[in-house]
């Protein structure tokens, strides 16, 4: 792929034929994601969010994140979907059921495994550190248009899911 700077432009909108050339990437863009990664990963979670002496890491949330979006789910299949070794994960999910955040069943298809699902109290916790997520989110595109947000959010849709793609191509 080829990579060029800001000052570059692409002529595949104007010239079809051009539309078959690599695809040109301004370097400000690389840039630009990670440092909205930086600032993504820096969002602690709020202690409010949280009940007294009860605590969660980033890592902790990101879990209980891809357990709602693919639960219930095997430990295996959820550390194979956030790429860690599975005695990581295994070890993070320990603090998360033991918090009463997740809970762990056996698997009806096969006892010796078990599914993994959040519990109503991490559902609650979730929800709360999503919201407290979103409100620094619209504080920080308050001025911008709706279009603006939807345009963006779209686009971030679109630049995941290519970067998804990209990554099963490997």
């Amino acid at each position: 792929m080829a990579i060029h700077t800001d000052t570059e432009t692409s002529t595949a909108a104007a010239d079809p034929a051009a539309a078959t050339a690599p695809c040109l990437v301004p370097a400000g863009l690389e840039r630009a994601l990670t440092q909205v990664a930086r600032a993504i990963l820096r969002l602690e979670v709020p202690a409010d969010a949280l009940g007294e002496n009860e605590s969660i890491d980033r890592a902790g949330y990101w879990l209980l994140v891809r357990v709602s979006e693919h639960g219930p789910v095997r430990l295996s299949e959820l550390a194979e979907s956030v790429e860690l070794d599975p005695s990581t994960v295994s070890r993070q999910m320990r603090d998360l059921v033991a918090a009463g955040l997740i809970t762990k069943v056996p698997d009806p298809l096969d006892g010796r495994a078990s599914l993994l699902s959040l519990s109503e109290r991490g559902s609650a916790v979730l929800d709360a550190v999503s919201d407290a997520r979103l409100e620094t989110l619209a504080e920080a595109v308050a001025d911008w248009t709706d279009d603006e947000r939807r345009t963006l959010a779209a686009g971030l849709s679109r630049l995941a899911a290519g970067l998804h793609a990209q990554k099963g191509s490997r």
